[in-house]
């Protein structure tokens, strides 16, 4: 499959970089000038309900839904995937139900909406010009097309064994 935003990027068994061993990545960027995308199977020990706290933020949501490691580069950034509701012209259309977003506006707005179907990414992974496309050449990664009902799933460590169930066909 060719590399094209947006799809899915699976780590090869063999890729044992720590900070993308057994990975899914959602592929949201991908040109000339490099390649951004989200991990969708990290979710971290810490709370969004936390993460309002101590941001101060108003949260109305369910107290044990957690952020998610997105990637190494800059974890202080948020990253919103949201399933459902109008994206903005400035947020990136997946597919017909779910988006990406780096409004902090609509961040705070869906915090307080029990019913919001989201998730928040601390970091991403980037990749260079050229980069990603000779890890694919070394065999690091796996191409699958988007798949919108891993985007936001239930048991996201299932996610790995999956996909590269996929791969092999």
């Amino acid at each position: 499959m060719t590399l094209s935003a947006p799809c899915l990027l699976v780590a090869s068994p063999l890729l044992l970089d720590p900070n993308f061993l057994h990975s899914v990545v959602l592929l949201i960027d991908h040109d000339a000038n490099g390649s951004m995308g989200v991990v969708l199977n990290r979710p971290l020990p810490l709370t969004l309900e936390r993460i309002c706290e101590e941001s101060r933020l108003a949260y109305g949501g369910d107290p044990e839904a957690t952020a998610f490691r997105g990637g190494p580069v800059e974890p202080q950034r948020g990253i919103i995937l949201v399933r459902g509701g109008l994206p903005g012209a400035e947020d990136t259309v997946l597919d017909f139900t779910d988006f990406v977003s780096y409004r902090k506006d609509l961040l705070e707005d869906l915090l307080q909406q029990p019913e919001a179907v989201f998730r928040l990414f601390l970091g991403y992974a980037g990749w260079g010009p050229g980069q990603l496309e000779g890890e694919r050449e070394q065999g690091a990664w796996g191409v699958l097309p988007l798949k919108p009902e891993w985007l936001l799933a239930r048991e996201p460590g299932q996610l790995w064994s999956e996909a590269i169930q996929g791969l092999r066909g």
